[in-house]
């Protein structure tokens, strides 16, 4: 089933992650940055030679990561924040997003794309090939189904022929082995069944926002499947830092003796460099990486979504030799990843959560019910400190020698890929699906601000602040808040707006690698107040490498003459138990029957909870989702707090509305003791 590998090493920033196991074009980046020395106080520049490989080097992935164990134990466990997207990997011998996957009527994603862009008509009179029924070394497909590959549209023919199935039906022996579009063979002539586009569904997934609803444009509907394909595609050539080296193995060779791969390619990623990785990025930084899963020469590439340490033990020399099945008459286990310098060993358990594929066919937001797309692989390891204390080298221990990631990688940006499909309409596309409908304001509206120039430091959680000083005394009856923000890493940001001890965020570290913040919010938290004062916007920065400004900030006052919107409250005091690990959680429904039309919501909820970081909060009605809660806050006592829900304005308040509270992790218990809905009608 799935993924697709690169012909490419795996070394160094990549300028263009674009080709696949099945291309002939191959590329030989750069080697990246020589390794250096660790400061001090356990900030790593550029890497620590003398412990692992420079294949292996934490620092490949260019952030600030600390290696000094004392600080990154607590970090004993960590997710995302910006939780990664399922989707399907949209194999090569299927066509890649040239298959029509909701049946032979329904166009395909890049068939889509030429009808509302391209200019181009579908004849829907003719088929594309069904490999299951049409090949056979007599009867090759060279001719079969030329009307409808020749009469596509250029994105979709480009897709066929380069990311597609093409090679199994056009009369010729692309693999050299003898045969012609072998299209029931194991290799589909050419085209493995697991290969496919996962290497860029991971950056797409990590880098973009989830598509939430279906949009029509120029008269075509663009699903959330869709949607998903067309950024999938774009991110085809994706730049990206590497760490570790891929194994082109079908068998991976193991030395007799010590039992480890012979070959250093597939006895990567080094552990230590996994552990230093995993709690910086995961623990202190909560920003997903991507991972082929597998060691062997098949590429499985997933997004890391989090991990938890369930073992952290402290080993002497001796007892670190015997977990390797090595004495000490054997002298230090001198391998490619054990150091020199290491004085003290750990032996860790880690199980590391990672995204698995959804079906072409399941459509709407599934990150809402990530735990159902959410995997675990279980590592045991002994990392290894020098004297300052400081991570500087690892091995694998039991089955983990032989599973475990072959290797790491961080996309940083899509750069394109099917040249007949623009970048910029597909952005437009995710705007729209994201888009909710915001009723006009009643009231006169006055704007106050505009555009200013203000440098946001890199990676200062202090950050900048702007004050915008308003002298009219409106009473507020809806406000909007438009930021213009330029910056090349949108997932870094956090952006607060205060008046007067009220405070609300307006961006949380979302985004991922998204460019520049222009976006409209609408703000309830002040309405009936005055818009006299000072008002202030707070943007910090939480990440190293990517820089920008504020360039503009503008509040749009709409008064409260006129029209005023009802208020109603609806409330739950009907709590229970939360189960505890219990996928299925608790739900607690709050039935409305009145009618009218939601302009604006908010939530309201009370849990008793030891560790909130274990908790998954969401709210539904008919269909639609929002996640209030997911898995943050480490381990914080109970969730006593009120989100403002934008996925349900413009639809009515009528139906049952559902509270799920789902504790993903042992031990810790709790409990929802009410919850309540306000709606302005």
């Amino acid at each position: 089933m799935r993924s697709v590998t690169f012909s490419m090493m795996l070394f160094g920033l990549i300028p263009a992650l674009a080709v696949a196991a099945c291309s002939s074009d191959s590329s030989a980046p750069d080697e990246g940055d020589e390794p250096g020395k660790a400061e001090d106080d356990g900030k790593v520049v550029e890497g620590k030679a003398e412990a692992w490989n420079s294949t292996n080097n934490p620092a490949r992935f260019q952030l600030n990561f600390n290696y000094k164990y004392e600080d990154l134990k607590q970090y004993n466990q960590g997710r995302a924040e910006q939780v990664p997207w399922p989707s399907d990997y949209w194999s090569y011998y299927e066509d890649s997003i040239n298959v029509r996957f909701h049946g032979s009527n329904e166009l395909s994603p890049a068939e889509k794309y030429d009808k509302a862009f391209n200019n181009w008509e579908p004849n829907m009179s003719v088929s594309p090939v069904d490999l299951s029924a049409d090949c056979g070394m007599d009867d090759t497909l060279e001719n079969k189904h030329d009307d409808y590959y020749n009469q596509l549209g250029p994105a979709a023919t480009w897709q066929h022929k380069n990311k597609g199935n093409w090679r199994a039906r056009n009369g010729k022996d692309d693999d050299g082995d003898g045969k012609i579009d072998e299209c029931r063979g194991d290799d589909y002539d050419g085209i493995e069944t697991w290969w496919g586009l996962c290497h860029a569904w991971v950056p797409a997934a990590i880098l973009q926002p989830e598509p939430l609803r279906p949009v029509t444009m120029n008269g075509v509907e663009f699903t959330v499947s869709d949607i998903k394909a067309l950024l999938i595609a774009q991110h085809d050539r994706t730049s990206a830092l590497m760490l570790g080296g891929r194994c082109n193995e079908k068998g991976v060779e193991l030395h007799p003796e010590t039992g480890i791969a012979i070959k250093d390619e597939c006895r990567d990623t080094n552990p230590g460099a996994l552990y230093v990785v995993a709690t910086n990025m995961l623990g202190r930084d909560k920003r997903a990486f991507a991972e082929d899963r597998t060691v062997d020469y098949q590429v499985w590439n997933q997004p890391v979504l989090g991990y938890q340490i369930n073992e952290d033990t402290e080993l002497t020399e001796e007892q670190a030799l015997q977990k390797l099945g090595k004495t000490l008459q054997d002298g230090r286990y001198a391998d490619l990843y054990s150091s020199p310098k290491a004085v003290a060993w750990r032996f860790i358990r880690m199980d590391m959560d990672y995204i698995t594929e959804s079906s072409n066919t399941t459509e709407g937001a599934l990150t809402p019910t990530i735990s159902t797309y959410t995997h675990t692989d279980r590592y045991q390891m002994i990392i290894e400190l020098d004297e300052a204390g400081l991570v500087v080298g690892g091995e694998w221990v039991g089955t983990s020698i032989k599973a475990h990631p072959d290797f790491l990688w961080l996309p940083t940006q899509g750069l394109g890929g099917n040249p007949s499909v623009n970048t910029s309409n597909v952005k437009t596309l995710l705007e729209m699906s994201r888009k909710t409908d915001d009723p006009a304001p009643t009231g006169d509206v006055t704007e106050f601000g505009g555009d200013v120039d203000v440098a946001i430091p890199d990676n200062n959680a202090t950050g900048v602040t702007h004050t915008l000083t308003v002298d009219e005394d409106v009473e507020i009856g809806a406000l909007k808040v438009k930021l213009g923000i330029d910056h090349t890493y949108i997932g870094d940001l956090r952006v607060v707006l205060s008046k007067d001890g009220t405070e609300v965020v307006l961006h949380d570290r979302t985004g991922g690698g998204t460019d520049n913040i222009n976006e409209t919010y609408t703000v309830r938290e002040f309405d009936g107040m005055s818009a006299k004062g000072v008002w202030t916007v707070k943007i910090s920065d939480h990440a190293n490498a990517d820089k920008g400004a504020l360039k503009s900030f503008v509040l749009s006052v709409a008064s409260s003459g006129g029209g005023a919107s009802a208020e109603r409250t609806y409330s739950s005091t009907t709590g229970g138990a939360i189960p505890d690990k219990d996928e299925t959680g608790l739900t607690s429904v709050i039935p409305i029957t009145d009618e009218g039309t939601i302009k604006a919501l908010k939530v309201t909820v009370d849990i008793t909870h030891p560790y909130v970081g274990d908790l998954t909060v969401l709210v539904e009605r008919g269909g639609s989702r929002q996640v209030l809660h997911s898995r943050e806050g480490g381990s914080a006592d109970d969730i006593k707090k009120t989100f403002t829900l934008t996925s349900f304005n413009g639809s009515p308040i009528k139906g049952d509305w559902k509270l799920t509270i789902k504790d993903q992790a042992a031990q810790d218990k709790g409990k929802l003791n009410s919850w309540s809905l306000v709606a302005e009608l």
